[in-house]
């Protein structure tokens, strides 16, 4: 009996195709999470190939799960939530926070300050005018953004207006506000 028990726990080994499918698969996250490529192969480089007595794509799935919950980074309806690039501007009186919102109605954002952390959520919806999706570029469905108020930020005085596909996030500095208050855009 215990031999049989040893027999089920034995797994066959994975093939050199499956290992690299894998890899190719976590480059092309690694791109999509940080905008570039990763650097090619680079002899100085440290490089840690899936072992190869797991399955590539569990413990792809593991590795993602685990570094998602690293970023905090929710998961939509309809798939991962996508994150909207922002610039900060600043100067002696005000952070301006803009972020990249095209084609996202007024009514789909939700901007909350909590305790020095904005997050601004919401969704841009896949449908246009009763058309079906053919191909799509830009990320569509939920998206979620947490940003760190400056340490002088007057939570009080905060606004947000939404303009040509840019939500501006306006923050005064000076002593802090409310502990947690939803922001209406305007």
């Amino acid at each position: 009996m215990a031999q049989e028990k040893a027999a089920a726990t034995i797994e066959e080994p994975v093939s050199q195709t499956a290992v690299d499918e894998a890899i190719a698969s976590i480059e092309k996250l690694y791109q999509s999470l940080a905008g570039s490529p990763p650097l090619a192969g680079d002899q100085n480089q440290t490089y840690t190939p899936i072992p190869v007595e797991r399955d590539p794509s569990e413990f792809v799935a593991e590795r993602l799960e685990h570094l998602l919950r690293a970023l905090d980074q929710p998961l939509g309806a309809a798939g991962w939530a996508w994150t909207p690039p922002l610039v900060v501007w600043e100067d002696s009186r005000a952070t301006v926070i803009c972020l990249d919102l095209p084609g996202v109605k007024r009514s789909e954002i939700e901007i909350v300050d909590e305790d020095g952390v904005v997050t601004v959520s919401g969704q841009r919806r896949a449908v246009y005018e009763r058309q079906r999706l053919q191909l799509a570029e830009r990320p569509l469905g939920p998206f979620r953004r947490q940003i760190l108020l400056p340490h002088n930020a007057r939570a009080a005085e905060l606004s947000a207006k939404l303009q040509d596909g840019v939500l501006e996030i306006r923050v005064a500095k000076g002593a802090g506000g409310e502990a947690k208050r939803k922001i209406e855009v305007t």
